[in-house]
């Protein structure tokens, strides 16, 4: 479990921060909002819960009896805009500011580069299938996309680390950075059995789970199959979507952000689209907010943008920047009060 997924980390967070600003904060054990005071501020911070049900994931302000888990507060109701629901118009965007997004094409066309089908809306990396080599008739595509085959586009698949960065007003604060997962050969070994080791289970067979269709496709656009047999030191990756890492659980009490290690000519990438949209929400709502903006890094070091989530999950890093542009200015902006409007 990566470090903004773990609840005790919010808590520190907010704890080390009050501590060191002689705050006070005070948790409603009815409704976990928080209400932070703090000289003349008084901001109440709102939860947000990440809920299961029927194996869809979706987000909740509530506690309820499907909440998995914990993803942090923010000082307003959650919030909704027309770049964050529709890929297409945020890559629009993208492009009109001549930032680097990857080619799209109806999903009716057979693309001549290598693509992946996507859906307009949807996150948690249930919305993308594939991927798919260019210039070849399409394979069956899964049965979960045909349902919406309609509403599907084709988007150009770039290799890379996937880049994830968050953003307070504009000014990035947490970042990760990740390697697609990959198996590497023995010489002996089918891939299905060196995926199953990785996965730490016992049976050297894979489970017919939510995540094996992008395990199989991941293995074909790279000419291999579950009875694959590679030579030894030969790497295939397993999946290529942001936040699969395939790995043994783990609880990080300590920031897992990757900014500090981007190079300067990346990080100015991340600032620049950071100011924009920032500068671009600012006009639309008057008031800073939290946002996440998913990439790819290419091995040329540039980021191909993707998507922007409107209500990511707030790395317990981001407090101390959210609470001082809330707190520590002369005239409150309007989300500190308690009537800010839900899901505008």
């Amino acid at each position: 479990m990566s470090y903004i997924a773990v609840t005790l980390n919010h808590f520190r967070a907010l704890q080390e921060w009050a501590t060191q600003m002689q705050a006070e904060a005070h948790l409603d054990v009815k409704t976990f909002e928080v209400t932070v005071l703090w000289r003349q501020g008084r901001c109440v911070l709102r939860p947000q819960f990440l809920c299961s049900i029927n194996g869809n994931f979706s987000y909740a302000t509530v506690l309820g009896p499907a909440a998995t888990g914990f993803i942090g507060w923010l000082p307003y109701r959650p919030m909704r805009w027309s770049m964050s629901t529709d890929k297409r118009e945020f890559k629009r965007y993208v492009l009109g500011r001549s930032m680097h997004t990857p080619f799209t094409w109806p999903a009716a066309d057979v693309p001549e580069r290598d693509y992946v089908l996507k859906q307009p809306s949807g996150s948690f990396g249930k919305a993308v299938f594939g991927p798919y080599r260019g210039g070849r008739a399409r394979p069956e595509v899964p049965e979960v996309a045909t349902r919406d085959l309609q509403t599907l586009f084709a988007e150009e698949f770039i290799e890379g680390r996937n880049l994830k960065v968050w953003y307070w007003g504009g000014e990035p604060f947490h970042a990760h950075l990740h390697a697609y997962p990959t198996v590497c050969g023995d010489g002996y070994s089918t891939l299905e059995s060196l995926i199953a080791r990785r996965l730490g289970r016992e049976d050297p067979t894979l489970p017919h789970d939510a995540e094996r269709q992008w395990i199989l496709s991941s293995l074909a656009y790279q000419g291999c199959a579950l009875s694959t047999v590679l030579s030894s030191n030969v790497k295939v990756w397993i999946d290529y979507r942001y936040g699969r890492l395939y790995g043994p659980p783990t609880f990080q009490a300590h920031s897992d952000s990757a900014l500090s290690h981007l190079t300067p000519a990346v990080l100015r990438q991340v600032r620049l689209i950071g100011s924009a949209l920032h500068r671009e929400l600012l006009g639309q709502f008057g008031l800073p907010m939290l946002f996440a903006i998913d990439g790819v890094l290419d091995d040329a070091g540039r980021i191909w943008w993707l998507e922007v989530n409107s209500n990511p999950v707030m790395p317990p890093t981001g407090y101390p920047l959210m609470l001082a542009s809330v707190l520590e200015q002369g005239q409150m902006p309007p989300f500190v009060t308690s009537t800010w409007p839900a899901n505008r």
